[in-house]
């Protein structure tokens, strides 16, 4: 038994067209890797060009959009053709690729309805990167949850809030975002004063200090500008003012306004109403 083993082996390896057929079956997969590497890189170059920042053309985008994109869409597109590749090579080795693909389909239903959830945050995750709805940086408020957002995955986003606690929430439970990055915001303050008080002259020292803040501070883009009398409460008048600021930077400028206008009161000897309370003792 032996013998015959030994005698069919030296057969098969002293055979000539055993060796071409392996020679021509090696030479084929070199060419398909070969074919596969340049078709990726002929893809990755035009979503390149596509995808740059460029004024007025394709599409408006900064540059931290720019590199992440091209970065996934080169993934998807290498992903895609090996996986071509691969089914190619399968073929010249002589495995059936109506088997391999109907394996492949099974293998890839099972794992689609086990990675609902998963999918479903990669998909949100490219919508939020592809619409610039928030980036890393970014100070945000979605759901429950307000803070910057310090990592931006396909699958998960990463926010901080100010006491310092990372909040993991993945991408498909975000529905609604508001982004205080995006633009300017205005700082909105409510002076109290008393009925006693002149309402002309306090509104002038009102008015100046919060002048004197937006020459302090550079995040106050426009002057304060006082709206008038807000409302009547029960021992005061409300005078409201507002002050055009930098993103994120309005809740400083509002403290800063509201420590000016106390300060000023203090100076000028204008009295912080607060609430009385007048008991009648019956006799």
């Amino acid at each position: 038994m032996v013998a015959e083993l030994w005698d069919s082996t030296y057969a098969l390896l002293s055979d000539t067209t055993f060796w071409l057929n392996i020679i021509s079956t090696v030479v084929k997969i070199i060419i398909i890797l070969i074919l596969a590497r340049l078709v990726v890189g002929f893809f990755k170059r035009i979503i390149t060009r596509m995808l740059q920042r460029r004024e007025g053309k394709y599409v408006n985008i900064t540059e931290q959009r720019s590199q992440t994109l091209v970065s996934l869409l080169h993934s998807v597109v290498a992903n895609v053709v090996y996986f071509v590749a691969i089914l190619l090579m399968l073929d010249e080795l002589g495995f059936s690729l109506a088997s391999v693909l109907v394996g492949a389909g099974v293998l890839g239903l099972a794992v689609g309805f086990g990675a609902q959830n998963v999918v479903r945050d990669v998909i949100t995750g490219f919508f939020i990167l592809y619409e610039d709805q928030f980036s890393v940086g970014d100070f945000i408020t979605t759901g429950t949850y307000t803070g910057t957002v310090i990592e931006f995955g396909l699958r998960v986003t990463k926010i901080q809030d100010w006491t310092g606690e990372v909040n993991i929430l993945p991408n498909g439970h975000i529905e609604e975002v508001k982004n205080y990055s995006k633009d300017t915001a205005y700082a909105v303050v409510d002076a109290r004063v008393s009925y006693n008080d002149n309402l002309e002259e306090t509104q002038t020292v009102i008015e100046d200090a919060c002048l004197e803040v937006f020459h302090r501070e550079e995040d106050m883009i426009q002057k304060p500008e006082t709206m008038g009398v807000q409302e009547f409460g029960p021992s005061e008048i409300v005078f409201r003012i507002i002050a055009l600021c930098n993103p994120v930077t309005q809740w400083g400028m509002e403290r800063e306004m509201r420590r000016a206008i106390l300060d000023s009161f203090a100076q000028k000897g204008i009295e912080v109403p607060y609430q009385q309370v007048t008991l009648h003792q019956k006799q």
